[in-house]
């Protein structure tokens, strides 16, 4: 059942996913020693990795236990990469080999770049991907608790 939109439940629902954002950067910033840039970099390119994945209808069946399976994945250009966060290329790209240098990030041949299943088993990342899996439990119940009628 949808729920109408009124005023008060559009501005619940931005209070909480803007709450839910800044909790996303800060746990990736704390990760990369402050660097917002870095978290942001990183981020993206494990989105880009498989968003042509996730668009698909059957993508459930596409995971091969907690990840999607590295020969499914795509890199992405460190053009495309800086284009979809809206940096300047050269910015994009000294946080790539910061990332890279890192072990955070592979760069392909072609000088794409892409986050395997490998890089994300890595303690560091699964320490970040737990703690955003409670910020997403608190979002979820922050959606759940809107309270109706308003």
């Amino acid at each position: 059942m949808k729920r109408r939109k009124t005023p008060f439940i559009a501005r619940h629902h931005l209070n909480l996913g803007a709450d839910y954002a800044l909790r996303l950067i800060r746990v990736f910033t704390d990760l990369f020693d402050g660097d917002v840039g870095l978290a942001l970099v990183f981020i993206a390119a494990a989105q880009a990795g498989t968003e042509h994945l996730r668009q698909s209808a059957d993508y459930l069946e596409s995971f091969a236990g907690e990840f999607f399976p590295d020969d499914l994945r795509r890199p992405i250009s460190v053009s495309a990469l800086a284009r979809s966060l809206g940096l300047p290329v050269e910015t994009t790209r000294r946080h790539v080999v910061k990332l890279a240098a890192g072990g955070y990030v592979r760069r392909t041949t072609n000088g794409g770049v892409i986050i395997t299943s490998d890089i994300l088993v890595r303690d560091d990342i699964q320490k970040v991907a737990g703690l955003n899996a409670s910020n997403m439990e608190r979002l979820i119940d922050g959606l759940m608790r809107a309270p109706k009628g308003r």
